[in-house]
């Protein structure tokens, strides 16, 4: 995100400062010290990591007198292929580099679920019945394109003014320079893997400028959208079931089998538990009192407390119960879970929110807030793809 001149008013000395604001600022001035280095390098060094098997799946043997040919058609603007053929490069870098789960990246879950192979040309590999992998990365090629373009507009018409952008490019380009020597390949051969069989620097370097004001944009557009406080807390309090943490004590009384006079058995056990039950120190003794002779576990008061524990996290059997606007501290209930043949003693105590997501729901909302910003344009946009692949 663009910095921005920090200018001190009375008003502003006044402001009492949060705790998302402090989580804010200091993302932010981490997000600031490596903003310039990160959007240059994004597509750039990331090919390492993908092994710097990108050209693949880019469409081979073109004739040199259809590099400027239109190939397909968004916005009722022609794009050549080598233009598509940028766009595919870095549209399918992001998508193999994306994080799926922890350390799980896309590609890694499409190599090792899916069959992906990425020295395989992408046009004779199947995704699915009726698509191809190049199909299927040409797709996300398209919506890549016409966000840029809606990007490109936008700045535009709000006269965004992109001062570093010939510093920008040249350090772009140096990067890529970087990016080849360390991939052991010559900056010609490297820029023809990232980009397509009849990339050169000087026939891409149109799409790269655009591709960097659209960045510099995109960060400057998603500062402005950020998420306020309080969006953040009106987002809290119609979602606080998923962001709140529960504290309760429970004990289980399992059923010998699923047979209704096991189950009735277990019941009255767990009734007659809850029956004894008027404060959270009864219910302490209570599980001491029906633990099985030799098991010492409940010698300790905390054996039967759960805390901080989302509702997600809770069993499905539980979860209502233990969330409902109407819990107060010292409900007792017994609840059934015939899936697991038992039953469970609760004993609330409270809820309680300390503010640690408010940094995802502003995510969340400055997703949402982005895509229906970009949508505007993008929704409206026309594409013929001339039967060069499947489109959807």
């Amino acid at each position: 995100m663009p910095d921005k001149k920090n200018i001190k008013t009375a008003d502003a000395e006044k402001k009492v400062v949060t705790k998302y604001d402090r989580k804010v600022q200091k993302r932010r001035e981490e997000q600031l010290r490596e903003a310039r280095r990160r959007f240059i390098t994004k597509w750039v060094l990331i090919a390492i990591l993908a092994g710097v098997i990108i050209g693949s799946g880019v469409a081979a043997g073109l004739k040199l007198n259809s590099i400027y040919k239109d190939y397909i058609q968004v916005d009722g603007d022609k794009i050549s292929e080598i233009e598509f053929d940028f766009y595919y490069g870095i549209s399918k870098t992001n998508n193999l580099n994306a994080t799926l789960y922890g350390t799980m990246t896309y590609g890694d879950y499409y190599t090792s679920y899916m069959g992906y192979k990425t020295s395989v040309s992408d046009k004779k590999q199947e995704y699915s019945t009726d698509y191809t992998w190049y199909d299927y990365f040409a797709n996300t090629t398209v919506d890549a394109i016409k966000e840029t373009k809606a990007l490109l507009k936008d700045a535009d018409e709000k006269g965004f003014n992109y001062e570093s952008a010939d510093a920008d490019y040249d350090e772009f380009i140096s990067q890529l320079k970087d990016a080849a020597g360390e991939a052991d390949m010559s900056y010609k051969d490297y820029i023809k893997e990232l980009y397509g069989k009849r990339a050169t620097e000087k026939r891409v370097s149109t799409y790269i400028k655009d591709y960097l004001k659209s960045t510099a944009y995109q960060e400057h557009l998603l500062d402005e959208l950020k998420a306020t406080d309080a969006e953040i807390d009106e987002y809290y309090q119609s979602n606080k079931d998923s962001y709140d943490e529960f504290e309760y004590r429970k004990y289980t009384f399992t059923s010998e089998s699923a047979d209704s006079a096991d189950m009735e058995e277990a019941k009255g056990k767990a009734d007659a538990f809850a029956a004894g039950v008027k404060s959270e120190l009864d219910f302490i003794n209570q599980c001491r009192i029906y633990s099985e002779a030799g098991d010492d576990t409940y010698n300790d008061d905390g054996a039967s407390l759960v805390t901080e524990t989302k509702k997600s996290a809770i069993e499905a059997a539980c979860a209502d119960w233990i969330a409902s606007s109407d819990r107060k501290e010292g409900d007792v209930t017994v609840i059934e879970d015939s899936t697991n043949t038992c039953y469970y003693v609760l004993y609330y105590v409270k809820r309680s929110y300390d503010g640690d997501d408010d940094e995802t729901i502003g995510s969340i909302l400055l997703d949402q807030k982005y895509s229906e910003y970009i949508s505007k344009y993008t929704d409206d946009m026309s594409v013929n793809v001339e039967k060069r692949f499947s489109f959807e």
